[in-house]
C-alpha cells in the first residue's frame, strides 16, 4: 500500500511540474499556449481595425491587456451592431477583466494581425441583454440571464490607433 501511495505521489507531483513548466513556457511565449496566458505579442500593431463582419464568424482570439505588463490570453468574440465585443465569464474571479476596465489598452491578434484597441466596459442593461443573447446563441449557453449569467462583463472594442 505504500508503495502505490508513494507512485500516485510521484505522478502527482510530476503533473504539477509539468503543469508549471508549460505556465512559465507559456508567459515566455508570443501569446497564449492553450488555456494557459501567454506572454505579449512580439507583433506591432498595425494601423486601421478589424473588420466586426469578418471575425464574427470566428470562436475565438487572441487579447493582451495590461500594457505595463502584458498578458494575453484566448477569449470570445461576438459581433453586434457593427462592433466588437470580448465576454469576460465570472469576470470577478479573473484578473484581466478588472485589468482592462482599469486601462482599456488592448491589443487583439487574429491569423497574424495585430491591432491596438480600447476596451469599454458595457454597463447598458438593454446592450448586456442584446450582448448575452448573442453570446448563448453562439456559443449554446443556457439563454437564462440567472447570477452566474450576471458574472459576465462585456467589453466593446474600439479603435486607438496604432503604437
Amino acid at each position: 500500500m505504500r508503495r502505490l501511495l508513494r507512485l500516485l505521489a510521484l505522478l502527482l507531483g510530476a503533473l504539477v511540474l509539468a503543469g508549471l513548466a508549460v505556465a512559465v513556457a507559456a508567459r515566455l511565449s508570443d501569446g497564449p499556449l492553450g488555456p494557459f496566458p501567454g506572454g505579449p505579442f512580439r507583433t506591432a500593431a498595425e494601423a486601421g481595425v478589424p473588420d466586426a463582419a469578418a471575425l464574427a464568424a470566428l470562436d475565438t482570439v487572441e487579447l493582451e491587456v495590461d500594457p505595463a505588463a502584458p498578458r494575453t490570453r484566448h477569449t470570445w468574440i461576438l459581433a453586434l451592431d457593427g462592433a466588437l465585443y470580448v465576454p469576460a465569464g465570472l469576470a470577478g474571479l479573473k484578473r484581466w477583466p478588472a485589468e482592462a476596465e482599469a486601462d482599456g489598452r488592448v491589443r487583439l491578434r487574429v491569423a497574424g494581425h495585430v491591432w491596438a484597441l480600447e476596451a469599454v466596459r458595457v454597463r447598458d442593461p438593454e446592450l448586456w441583454d442584446r450582448l448575452y443573447a448573442a453570446l448563448a446563441a453562439k456559443y449554446h449557453l443556457p439563454p437564462e440571464r440567472g447570477r452566474l449569467a450576471r458574472s459576465t462583463w462585456f467589453f466593446r472594442l474600439e479603435p486607438r490607433g496604432t503604437e
